[in-house]
C-alpha cells in the first residue's frame, strides 16, 4: 500500500509544505485529542502528568504484535497489514526505525495527540519552534519531519519522544530514560538555549 508520508525522499520545498500541513492541522488534531480524554488541555507542566495517566491505559500494540526481548528486532509488519493512509496521522511513514507500524490505530493518534500537546506546551512555556527536521546528513532520524527547535541543542522531536514513552509503557519497562510526559519536558526545558 502506497501513500505513507514519505520524509526520506522529500525536497526542501516539500518539507516545508509537510510542516505547513502539519501545522495546519495542529488546532483540529488538539481538538480531537481533547475529546478522547477528560483532563483540561491547558498547556501547563502539571497537565501533562494528567494527560499521560489518562492516555496509558488506553495504549495496544497493533493486534498480532508480539514484541520482541529487549534490543531484539521485532517482527516484520508489512504495508497490507496496515490502515490505509488516510485513517493514520499524517506524519505516519512506514518502513521506519521508529517502528510505528508495531502501534494500533488508536494508539497512532494518541501519540499524534499527546505528541502534539507536549510540543505546544514547551513552546508556550520554554520557547522554540515547530521546524522541519533538516540536517541533510545520512541517516538522520528526523529528516524533514516536525520537530522542536531553539529549546535544545538538537531538534527534538515530540511524536518520536511519544512513541518511545508508549512502547516503555506496553513494555511494563523499567529501561532507563524518561518514563512520563513531565520528564521528557524536564529534559529538554533544562536544555534550554
Amino acid at each position: 500500500m502506497s501513500g505513507y508520508t514519505s520524509f526520506v525522499s522529500m525536497t526542501e520545498p516539500e518539507a516545508r509544505a509537510y510542516l505547513d500541513r502539519f501545522l495546519a492541522e495542529m488546532g483540529p488534531s488538539l481538538v480531537q485529542f481533547a475529546t478522547s480524554i477528560s483532563s483540561e488541555l491547558t498547556h501547563s507542566k502539571d497537565s501533562l502528568g494528567q494527560v499521560w495517566d489518562e492516555v496509558r491505559p488506553k495504549l495496544a500494540w497493533r493486534q498480532g504484535y508480539l514484541p520482541p526481548r529487549l534490543g531484539q528486532p521485532g517482527p516484520q509488519i508489512l504495508a497490507g497489514q496496515l490502515e490505509s493512509p488516510q485513517d493514520l496521522p499524517s506524519w505516519f511513514h512506514h518502513p521506519s526505525g521508529a517502528g510505528y507500524a508495531r502501534f494500533s490505530a488508536e494508539t497512532l493518534w494518541l501519540i499524534d495527540g499527546t505528541g502534539r500537546y507536549l510540543g505546544e506546551t514547551l513552546i508556550r512555556n520554554v520557547g522554540g519552534a515547530w521546524n522541519s527536521g533538516a540536517a541533510r546528513t545520512e541517516g538522520y532520524m528526523f529528516q524533514n519531519q516536525p520537530v522542536i527547535a531553539g529549546i535544545t541543542p538538537e531538534p527534538a522531536s515530540p511524536i518520536q519522544a511519544c512513541a518511545v514513552l508508549v512502547a516503555r509503557a506496553l513494555r511494563a519497562s523499567s529501561e532507563q530514560g524518561p518514563q512520563s510526559l513531565i520528564d521528557v519536558y524536564e529534559n529538554w526545558s533544562a536544555q534550554k538555549l
